[in-house]
């Protein structure tokens, strides 16, 4: 990892392993591309003939799937939402598959110096961490699963972020918006506890940041029923921990 010290920011980059990454994948020279994935592109379980057509390039998909997620989780956020779906086919991995991983490649053999700055911002006196959250809804054609993401920020600097699939069927986006947070809530607590032991001192509660109004409405005014049992406990917890803060 490539650290650059300034007078009143930090930046850290790894093109050094993208370097390698692209060497590993056999890109010389391309075409950049702006995204990580293909727009609107949806992956499913590979058939049998896209698995037979991959098998026969050779190459370890989980290699590139691994420094891609290194990547990520490291200094690169912006791929996190692409690794994690890519690294989801892992076990049996199709042309399709692999067509992606090197649109990946392509995405960051075009963004190689970018870097992730850590400027703390002089004007935010709050001593907070500020979370956000979000979540698509029933995205994955085969499971119909949904995807939450977060990133967490310290004195505006991003110091934690996620991409993963939930484990539930949501039957709303709510529903799913519900589940990020939920989760969201909980990674918080670690956070806070190790931000709280570098720091020696207690912060404030954190902000969290959502952007769907119906689950703030629920979460203002949210009554309990046949069809929403299933939310009430995640619901009590969220409310009861923003009446205490």
């Amino acid at each position: 990892m490539d650290v650059t010290l300034e007078t009143n920011q930090i930046k850290l980059s790894q093109q050094k392993l993208i370097a390698k990454g692209l060497k590993l994948a056999g890109i010389k020279e391309c075409r950049p591309v702006k995204t990580p994935l293909s727009v609107g592109v949806q992956l499913v379980t590979a058939t049998e003939h896209e698995k037979d057509e991959f098998e026969k390039l050779k190459i370890n998909y989980r290699s590139h799937t691994g420094i891609l997620n290194y990547l990520a989780c490291r200094t690169r956020p912006d791929l996190a939402p692409a690794v994690s779906i890519l690294s989801s086919f892992n076990q049996a991995p199709g042309i399709q598959h692999w067509r992606q991983v090197i649109h990946c490649w392509r995405y960051l053999a075009g963004t190689m110096d970018l870097a992730l700055k850590l400027k703390p911002d002089s004007l935010d006196n709050s001593n907070t961490l500020k979370y956000f959250t979000d979540a698509t809804w029933a995205d994955d054609l085969e499971t119909r699963l949904s995807r939450s993401g977060s990133i967490c920020f310290w004195k505006a600097c991003p110091i934690a972020w996620n991409s993963k699939k939930q484990q539930n069927i949501t039957m709303s986006s709510k529903e799913a918006e519900l589940n990020a947070l939920s989760d969201g809530v909980q990674e918080n607590k670690r956070i806070k506890f190790l931000v709280e032991e570098l720091w020696n001192e207690e912060i404030k509660p954190t902000k969290f940041h959502i952007d769907n109004q119906g689950l703030l409405e629920k979460l203002k005014n949210f009554g309990s029923n046949s069809k929403t049992k299933h939310l009430d406990i995640k619901m009590r917890l969220l409310r009861d921990m923003k009446k205490n803060n």
